[in-house]
């Protein structure tokens, strides 16, 4: 009966043993090379000699690996051979795993490895087999992915700072709508009032009275003038009641019909904010440059974004790089990570298609 009993290499004829090890050692994809008591190489894998730069390993062999390919540092500073912790293998007997090393290969350039040192016996001593590998593509991605992160830190420290901006241009605007009806407003509205008492106290055919009238007339416009800007940059509609409230509010002194379609709910103040002006600023564009005749507002809340469409049936044409006012909204929306898209119309040249813009920003803006 045949002893099938596996046995160790050693214990293997001589004349099988050596053939049966070069094959094994040639065929593993790590490189692979011994070395005795000395440090010098007594065997080298085909992987060893490519990865190194040679192009037999008869130009290793023989060699002292650490004077061949470990002498000195990738910053060009000499490596002494008793800092090697390859060698200690050979030296105290140790197991060594170097998660990052640096090997110098024939033609002088350097070579990322990972690698091991492990005692072995060599001739009757103490020598050690070194296993290793390149890194190179490790390392690439491992700098590939600090870069994406450092990038992604960036990016996100680039929009939380125009956030910030965002934020802090609105609580000016507020500030401004309200010094503007608190004050300025506030005093045309007494000059009108005092302005109605003088008119009152003139008797009908005095030459003050037209003057008086004009007056009045101006101050009025005036203060209408303040009320439309200040509405403009503070419209307290929106901070009291909300989107929906002032939306309508907005639609109800368009001069063509609009139909809104806004859920009746609160938002963070970003998002009530942002969602205002891209409606104004759409609906504004239809009224100037569109010729419309009517427009539709349209807002959903989903679990994580609210999304906007306003559409209208004037000329088209309208392209977020064409005016500033489309170019500000995708800003402030970007600030957000929000997004703007723009379709003027199926047939521009043609002066019809209408206007359909379409904006997302996350639910979670300015919180």
């Amino acid at each position: 009966m045949t002893d099938r009993t596996p046995r160790p290499l050693r214990d293997l004829p001589d004349a099988t043993a050596p053939h049966l090890l070069d094959a094994l050692t040639a065929s593993i994809a790590d490189a692979m090379y011994v070395i005795d008591h000395e440090g010098r190489l007594t065997y080298v894998n085909p992987a060893c000699v490519t990865l190194l730069g040679y192009d037999d390993e008869v130009q290793l062999l023989g060699r002292p690996s650490h004077a061949t390919f470990h002498h000195h540092h990738p910053d060009g500073t000499p490596f002494p051979e008793r800092d090697c912790p390859l060698l200690r293998a050979r030296s105290a007997g140790e197991t060594v795993r170097i998660e990052e090393d640096w090997f110098v290969r024939a033609d002088g350039s350097m070579v990322p490895v990972a690698c091991s040192s492990a005692p072995v016996e060599v001739a009757g001593r103490r020598g050690a087999v070194v296993v290793f590998r390149d890194v190179t593509a490790r390392r690439v991605a491992e700098e590939a992915a600090r870069r994406e992160e450092a990038e992604r830190a960036q990016a996100q420290e680039v929009r939380a700072s125009r956030a910030r901006l965002m934020e802090a241009g609105d609580a000016e605007r507020r500030r401004l709508g309200r010094d503007l009806h608190d004050g300025a407003q506030q005093r045309l509205v007494h000059v009108v009032i005092d302005l109605q008492r003088a008119r009152s106290r003139l008797v009908d055919g005095d030459p003050a009275t037209e003057l008086l009238d004009a007056a009045l007339a101006q101050t009025r416009a005036a203060i209408a003038d303040l009320r439309e800007l200040a509405a403009g940059l503070d419209p307290s509609i929106l901070t009291n009641k909300g989107l929906r409230a002032a939306v309508e509010s907005l639609t109800a002194r368009s001069p063509f019909a609009v139909t809104v379609d806004i859920p009746d709910r609160r938002f963070a103040r970003a998002v009530e904010t942002t969602a205002y002006f891209v409606i104004a600023e759409a609906l504004t564009n239809a009224a100037k440059h569109a010729g419309a005749r009517a427009a539709s507002v349209r807002v959903r809340a989903g679990d994580d974004l609210l999304t906007i469409d306003v559409r209208d049936d004037g000329r088209g044409g309208a392209d977020i790089a064409g005016g500033s006012g489309l170019r500000g909204l995708a800003d402030r929306l970007a600030a957000v990570d929000g997004v703007l898209e723009v379709d003027g119309g199926p047939d521009v040249a043609r002066g019809g298609g209408g206007t359909h813009i379409h904006a997302e920003l996350p639910l979670s803006a300015g919180s």
